[in-house]
């Protein structure tokens, strides 16, 4: 096991006497906490009820310390279907018949400590859509490693692309894209963010509840492993150099989760399902809770009746251990049989493990022996749980905008234009990809169609829908609402681009402590800036996950990530013929920049690798500019006016040429405005820019177009054989290119 901790784990053991039973929960629960609970509750908890509230309560499960920010966010639209919160995952609607299911989630803490439990955050994804009634249909990765200089973190890079791609190649579910950026401040916690996307048949969607006493909570999938108890807990402390009790792996089986699929497919195509929830954080006592919150309902649990993998698992890691390929099921009681014939037939672990009522409360029992007997409004978040506004502080930094003028004139742009393909932020990043199956289910067009969103053919359908995720960490480290908005308006521009039309966002919200008035603060403001860009451009949340405590103390030293922010978008494209590409088609075709630039170089790529200044202002951004660009770009591929489209971000706008460029083994001659330096001309990140390339045919109608439309363009040059040149500079071949941007990260990473 590679730990980046550079400790073996302290594995913890649940065979515990009262006291330490107690011990255990309230390390969890803060003094105020405690009091509440007591209070609420009407006496003291027994040791076992402790550890139900440690549980339940962990900012993992209970989200205290964002979930009144979150309720500032829009929810609301025409196409959502089922809101933010309102389930285990957000759905859009497609047409009459059919609906997409959306979800984020992280996995930071367990990385850090192994690598290799990536594949259990594809589990846990993915069955987050299966509890909708939907089939998992893409998935997307958004990972952040520290610097690849360190061999930890290029053994952490290895081992964590080689479990996502175990999971999901053997699970069945395509990767249609994803996005991996490296920083010093993710050295010591790297972040795991995925997002999955699935399709179900809208009569046929099922919700995470018990909403009748006549249902039974059936547990299928998995025996209890004993594994992951109090993970919820772990997740929502900071991770610790020395002495840290680390619960024990969860083990990921992706073969299992499989039949486990496709069983629960066919239960639901018999109409049995009822209502259903993935075992995750929290094991059976979360799911079981939140169902019966949901439902309005109560539920008594037999410990005696859920299968174990080992006779000495004891009554507290039975009910909170994170087993995987586990799901708990809402099932009627006359439909039970039925239910354990399908389970049998697949091979699967099918239990009922207690009974619905109308009490709502919340009692764990084995045998005749009662071991928790609990009101489950005070375990939930939305009852009991705490609610927390923390103190906030901004960093006092004054973020500096950096105009090129600024900083020494680089000299030999060609030099600098080699090197930069091969930055790990740049490079790229197709030799960590072909580990991933791409083509599961022959749905996903991505591979057929260079473009700059993930495009996923719904079967049956005349449509497609079109996949992006985005979170540049540089323009949030020190503007955080600004740097969240961006992370919006790419990801929108991502979707435009490929000739989609955006529909809902789902978000993952990585911060350190939530209890620095700093961290706060930014989480604060980034959540502001999310909820701007979505209001303004009217494409709501419909899902997201926040991830605090991601920072490690070694002593007094504290290593935290910055500001992570990442922003995962769902669109819809009316017909696959309609997929707009980045590739130039032709030698001839004109080159056209929409947008203005300008000589920013804030928070660029280039200023951190040519001048090695880290922090400045995010890059120059006005919403309503973005728009109205996002607007105009729309219209001229919908017209089919022009031949390709590809948004300019990390590395600039050489970067985006090269780009477009490389797919068809084509070159571009292009020339640089006289009012902006080179440097900031080729390697600066301002936004709201597109580089398109336009027919001879269609010319004289994009021009006219474009001057109707009041939008700032510029004619940059044209498509050319393989040449690069630039200001009559030949910058070399593109297949001298195209050898450093391909091997770059494989030659990184793979040493």
């Amino acid at each position: 096991m590679i730990n980046s901790l550079s400790l073996p784990p302290k594995i913890a053991q649940m065979t515990m006497n009262d006291t330490q039973l107690k011990n255990r929960a309230l390390s969890y629960l803060t003094r105020d906490e405690v009091y509440s609970i007591g209070s609420m509750l009407g006496r003291e908890p027994n040791p076992f009820e402790w550890n139900m509230f440690a549980t339940m309560w962990s900012e993992h499960i209970s989200y205290k310390s964002s979930i009144k920010w979150l309720e500032g966010m829009p929810v609301e639209g025409k196409n959502v279907f089922v809101k933010a919160r309102e389930e285990n995952a957000g759905v859009i609607h497609i047409n009459d018949e059919l609906a997409c299911a959306v979800k984020m989630e992280s996995h930071n803490h367990p990385i850090a400590v192994d690598p290799r439990q990536g594949a259990v955050g594809v589990g846990n994804v993915n069955r987050d859509i299966l509890t909708m009634g939907a089939e998992p249909v893409a998935q997307l990765n958004v990972l952040r490693f520290g610097n690849p200089k360190h061999r930890h973190i290029r053994d952490m890079v290895n081992s964590v692309v080689t479990a996502l791609g175990s999971y999901s190649n053997n699970f069945g579910v395509p990767v249609v894209g994803g996005e991996i950026l490296f920083d010093d401040s993710y050295n010591y916690n790297p972040l795991i963010n995925m997002m999955s996307v699935g399709i179900v048949r809208k009569e046929r969607m099922t919700r995470a509840a018990f909403t009748s006493a006549n249902h039974v909570p059936v547990l299928l999938g998995m025996k209890t492993s004993g594994r992951g108890v109090h993970g919820a807990g772990f997740a929502s402390k900071a991770l610790q150099k020395k002495g840290q009790m680390i619960p024990e792996s969860q083990v990921a089986d992706p073969a299992y989760g499989k039949i486990l699929m496709d069983c629960i497919r066919e239960i639901i195509d018999h109409g049995l399902v009822r209502g259903m929830q993935d075992i995750g954080a929290g094991g059976v006592l979360c799911a079981a809770a939140e169902m019966a919150f949901r439902g309005r309902k109560g539920v008594k649990l037999q410990l005696e009746r859920i299968p174990v993998l080992r006779d000495d698992i004891d009554p507290l890691e039975i009910l909170l251990s994170q087993t995987q390929e586990q799901m708990m099921l809402a099932v009627d009681k006359q439909d039970l049989d039925k239910v354990r014939e399908i389970a049998e037939r697949w091979g699967l672990e099918c239990a009922a493990v207690g009974t619905v009522t109308n009490e709502q409360r919340i009692r764990i029992l084995k045998n005749t022996e009662s071991y928790g007997d609990l009101p489950v409004e005070l375990l939930v978040r939305g009852g009991g749980a705490p609610v927390y506004i923390r103190d906030m502080k901004p960093r006092g930094k004054k973020p500096r905008v950096v105009n090129a003028d600024e900083v020494p004139n680089p000299g030999n742009l060609k030099e600098i234009a080699r090197k930069m393909v091969s930055l790990p932020n740049i490079a790229s990043r197709r030799w960590i990809y072909e580990q991933f199956d791409t083509m599961a289910g022959l749905s996903n067009l991505s591979s057929e169609y260079a473009s700059d969103a993930g495009i996923v053919k719904i079967s049956g359908q005349d449509l497609a829908l079109v996949l992006s995720v985005d979170g540049n960490y540089r323009y949030g480290r020190l503007e955080p609402r600004k740097g969240a908005m961006i992370a919006v308006a790419e990801a929108a521009r991502n979707i435009i681009c490929s000739g989609g039309r955006p529909l809902a966002v789902a978000d993952c919200l990585n911060f350190g402590d939530p209890s620095d008035p700093f961290v706060y603060h930014d989480f604060a403001e980034s959540v502001k800036g999310i909820s701007e860009a979505c209001r303004k451009m009217e494409i709501p949340v419909v899902a997201g996950n926040v991830s605090f405590h991601n920072l490690t103390h070694n002593g007094e030293d504290i290593a935290s990530v910055i500001p992570t922010p990442v922003i995962g978008m769902v669109g819809m494209l009316a017909s696959p013929d309609d997929v707009m590409t980045v590739n130039f088609k032709k030698k001839g075709d004109m080159i056209f920049l929409i947008g203005r630039s300008d000589n920013d170089i804030s928070s660029s790529e280039y200023l951190s690798f040519m001048h090695l200044i880290h922090e400045s202002a995010a890059p120059v951004f006005d919403l309503d500019y973005e728009m109205k660009m996002q607007g105009v770009l729309a219209r001229l591929i919908q017209e089919r006016l022009v031949s390709s489209a590809h948004d300019v971000s990390v590395g600039g706008l050489f970067i985006a040429l090269v780009e477009c460029a490389l797919p068809a083994g084509l070159g571009f001659d292009v020339t640089s405005p006289a009012e902006i330096r080179g440097d900031a001309f080729l390697f600066g990140e301002s936004q709201s820019r597109v580089v398109v390339s336009v027919s001879s045919e269609k010319e004289t109608d994009f021009l006219d177009f474009m001057m109707e439309s009041g939008m700032h363009f510029s004619a940059l040059g044209h498509v050319t054989k393989e040449e690069l040149r630039i200001d009559d500079v030949s910058f070399g071949f593109i297949s001298d290119y195209a050898r450093d941007f391909e091997n770059a990260l494989e030659k990184l990473l793979g040493d």
